[in-house]
């Protein structure tokens, strides 16, 4: 019996067995699947992909770690002829789509199906977006990773500290922390650090990308408290941003820069005697013209700052430190500058530029009969240290043209012209509507003549 048992099991398996073949998956796989960089530039991936039969399609699935409103996959296609073995290739080009920030980790993977109808998705992979041409060294606290060379360790440390004292005084001072640690890159030369990142203007100093929770600066060989300021500042822009993120809701540039400003400590002599002449002889910017992108003329851009660090050094020190807090919660949760002002402090934009004028001895605001137009929140690169006195003591966050977000920032909305699209545009109506006026000129004169034809018929 029971080898009559043994023998029933062996010939169950021997037909089961095939069958199991048949219906198995089929094999596909991934291999020297990287990516390499032309940095600052593209950024091309490529894998050979294996398949027991022909792929008919490859799509290629990538982006970038970042803080967003929701998930984003971006997808390319690579150009291939169908077999059971292909060489899959595809170039992001930076100098198209816009910069990343050195630092940032790109990842993607591989989605690719074959003629049998099977899909498969290969495991993702990420490479961390920066060049290899520099012996970059890190070095690194709980909060922050600073990453540079050439310079000794020495210098790294002093840099860490000042990033970790640029920390205490934003939690301290506006209730400000971080709870990811913050990458720092520091470049022997602001020349090294321009040539890391496309479309910066030549003076860029340094620079604050606080989606991607990253600091890029030079360092001006010469001024140390100024590089250490530096560091400071930048890192609590990407405090600022990380705190008030949201996808509809704006700072407006005074609170971003004056927070920037107020963190590194009192106004350096030079810009706090440009204030008080200012003062002296009534030529202080609206609050209102601050809420937008800053002049990129050197006296009227320090001044701007100036009046920043001066505005909010008010706003804490006459209400505290916990109402900044509050304040910079309602810009997070979408409300406008006024409405925020008015729900924590009582004044809007104008009340708040009538009690700060009056706190630093000011002449009133002058009232305009008419409606002041709101300007934009732009974001303003870092000035570069000059000989003499700075162009201007603070760093602040610059947004790259890019496919997706940011877009955004860094025009002055009083030098900058009509978009080409809307150009385009009008032009295409006026063409049009030429067009109407000659047709109806033709028909009148056609009617015309065809009157005088009946009459003399």
């Amino acid at each position: 019996m029971r080898i009559k048992t043994t023998l029933l099991l062996l010939l169950l398996l021997a037909v089961v067995a095939p069958i199991q073949t048949a219906f198995a998956a089929p094999h596909a796989d991934v291999q020297d699947d990287q990516v390499t960089f032309d940095f600052p530039n593209t950024a091309t991936f490529s894998a050979t992909i294996k398949s027991d039969s022909n792929i008919t399609s490859i799509t290629l699935e990538y982006g970038n770690e970042q803080q967003t409103c929701g998930e984003v996959i971006a997808k390319a296609f690579p150009q291939f002829d169908p077999s059971t073995t292909v060489q899959a290739e595809w170039t992001w080009d930076m100098r198209q789509s816009g910069s990343l920030p050195p630092g940032s980790k790109i990842w993607w993977r591989w989605h690719y199906k074959d003629e049998s109808g099977a899909e498969f998705v290969s495991e993702e992979k990420s490479a961390i977006w920066l060049d290899d041409v520099h012996n970059w060294q890190t070095i690194s606290s709980d909060d922050l990773r600073v990453h540079w060379y050439e310079n000794d360790e020495a210098f790294a440390q002093t840099m860490l500290d000042a990033g970790t004292e640029g920390l205490r005084r934003n939690k301290d001072q506006a209730g400000l922390t971080i709870d990811v640690p913050v990458d720092i890159y520091v470049y022997p030369n602001y020349d090294d650090m321009r040539d890391a990142i496309l479309y910066e203007p030549s003076w860029t100093g340094g620079m604050a990308f606080s989606d991607h929770n990253i600091v890029i600066m030079g360092v001006s060989a010469s001024d140390s408290t100024w590089d250490k300021n530096t560091v400071i500042h930048e890192l609590t822009h990407v405090l600022v941003g990380h705190f008030t993120f949201s996808c509809i809701g704006t700072v407006p540039t005074w609170l971003n820069e004056g927070l920037a400003m107020f963190s590194e400590g009192d106004l350096d002599s030079h810009m706090q005697n440009q204030l008080d002449e200012a003062i002296k002889n009534d030529t202080l910017l609206t609050v209102r013209s601050l809420n937008g992108g800053f002049s990129e003329l050197p006296d009227k851009a320090n001044l701007s700052y100036s009046q920043s660090h001066s505005i909010v050094n008010f706003l804490i020190d006459t209400y505290g430190q916990d109402k900044m807090t509050e304040m910079l919660t309602a810009l997070r949760d979408a409300k406008p500058i006024d409405d925020a002002l008015v729900e924590v402090y009582g004044f809007d934009t104008d009340g708040l530029e009538d009690e700060w004028r009056q706190a630093i001895g000011a002449a009133p605001r002058a009232v305009s009969a008419l409606p002041t137009a709101q300007p934009t929140p732009t974001f303003i690169p870092t000035y570069v240290p000059v000989s003499g006195a700075p162009l201007a003591v603070t760093p602040t966050p610059y947004v790259i043209p890019t496919s997706s977000f940011n877009d955004a920032n860094g025009t002055d909305p009083v030098t900058s012209g009509p978009p080409i699209a809307l150009t385009i545009i009008l032009v295409c109506v006026c063409g049009v509507m030429l067009l109407l006026i000659l047709v109806i000129i033709l028909g009148v004169v056609l009617r015309s003549q065809n009157q005088k034809a009946g009459k003399n018929g």
